[in-house]
């Protein structure tokens, strides 16, 4: 009897071990966001049907690190990801994931296209300044770049859309929203590096060193 119930607790804590290492394996640690591989999986779910995607990067983040410290960063990460979280937390099927960095995305299924106004709610959400550890008040500003998918979309080809309106925010000064104005088709996502390395090069250019 005793070897039976050692047994039965051993296989109960093994799965718990293994559900908690799928957890963390799609999660982010610091912020407690999905991460890129739960990002995939969500956008891979949401194929069959339409969704807006919202690509938000912090303005100027690199300066809080070198300005205020690393904790002071991650501070502010921590709580733009649960104000984000807090925009789409009633949307059945939503996600907010943490790219790296401060790139943050939101994924909101909609039955009509509402990508304006998701990026609309992302700066609403970031409108009140951030305490910092000590009390120092911060106020903290996003580009966001934003697009809405159609039934079958390839999800790396919207995720190239909203980065294309988010390089189109940033190039126009920042702490605004710009849309990717699709008319027919997403744009082709280029996976040689040759490429992939012009393409960033041009990226780099358009931002006039903007961070």
């Amino acid at each position: 009897m005793a070897g039976h119930v050692w047994a039965v607790r051993t296989v109960r804590a093994d799965r718990s071990r293994l559900a908690e290492a799928h957890r963390m394996a799609f999660t982010d640690p610091l912020t407690g966001l999905a991460n890129r591989a739960g990002l995939a999986t969500v956008m891979a779910d949401l194929a069959g049907e339409p969704y807006d995607v919202a690509i938000v990067d912090l303005d100027g983040f690199k300066q809080v690190n070198d300005t205020f410290g690393h904790d002071a960063g991650d501070a502010v990460l921590v709580e733009v990801a649960a104000r984000l979280s807090a925009t789409i937390d009633e949307v059945d099927g939503a996600v907010v994931a943490r790219l790296g960095g401060d790139e943050i995305v939101l994924v909101c299924p909609s039955s009509v296209p509402i990508a304006g106004m998701l990026g609309g709610e992302v700066l609403r959400a970031l409108a009140a300044p951030v305490v910092l550890p000590g009390g120092r008040e911060l106020v903290v500003r996003a580009s966001v770049g934003a697009v809405s998918a159609m039934v079958g979309d390839e999800p790396s080809r919207v995720l190239r859309a909203a980065d294309l309106a988010l390089y189109e925010a940033k190039a126009n000064g920042g702490d605004q929203v710009a849309e990717y104005g699709r008319v027919l088709d997403l744009p082709v996502v280029e996976t040689r590096p040759g490429v992939r390395l012009r393409e960033m090069t041009e990226t780099a250019r358009v931002l006039g060193g903007v961070a």
